[in-house]
């Protein structure tokens, strides 16, 4: 058996609800956006009238609004399972403050917090923004350690914030929350909003 297709049993016998979210994305690039606080891959970019289509209650959806910059790109992938955490027909639902999805492919499961949607400039508000999105990883990945008795059948794992591009990127403070993550939980927190897969 593969590792994609252990953690997905792992996973489908840890939640109830696991086959109902999951989405299986067999393209070798594709986007995330949040839509009305829950997670889509979106299918189609529509540039002309600046829409896309995301996959609502298993119906083709067109949104308006296309923002590029409110994406999570992956690239170089294969075949990658997808789950909504937070929304209405995430995973865990609405409630305790979860982020907002996870995502594995037969290396890696990682988790991604969206903080896209941050407009102040102000180093403080910066600054919590950044706890307030960890505080979400960790207590979705706590959740996900105690259910899966912490076996991901053996996938690196990767914890993501993804932030506005005018955040200062490598600076000192956002250094020292990136370490002491690593440290309190064994896995590497990067801030980008893309992963590139192996």
């Amino acid at each position: 058996m593969s590792k994609f297709d252990d953690i997905k049993e792992h996973l489908s016998n840890a939640f109830p609800k696991f086959s109902d979210v999951l989405q299986i994305e067999l393209r070798s690039e594709f986007s995330v956006t949040d839509d009305g606080g829950q997670s889509f891959i979106i299918l189609s970019i529509q540039f002309e009238d600046n829409t896309f289509t995301i996959m609502m209650n298993g119906v083709d959806t067109f949104k308006n609004g296309f923002d590029s910059t409110k994406l999570f790109n992956v690239s170089n992938s294969v075949m990658v399972g997808f789950i909504p955490i937070d929304g209405k027909k995430g995973l865990l639902g609405f409630g305790v403050s979860h982020c907002d999805f996870v995502f594995f492919d037969e290396n890696d499961f990682c988790f991604v917090e969206f903080k896209l949607n941050a407009s102040s400039r102000e180093e403080r508000a910066i600054s919590k923004n950044r706890e307030k999105a960890i505080e979400q990883l960790i207590n979705t990945i706590s959740l996900f350690d105690f259910k899966l008795n912490r076996n991901y059948a053996e996938l690196n794992l990767e914890a993501y914030v993804c932030t506005p591009e005018f955040y200062p990127r490598f600076n000192a403070s956002w250094q020292e929350l990136a370490e002491n993550f690593l440290e309190e939980n064994g896995i590497p927190l990067f801030e980008r909003n893309d992963k590139i897969c192996k």
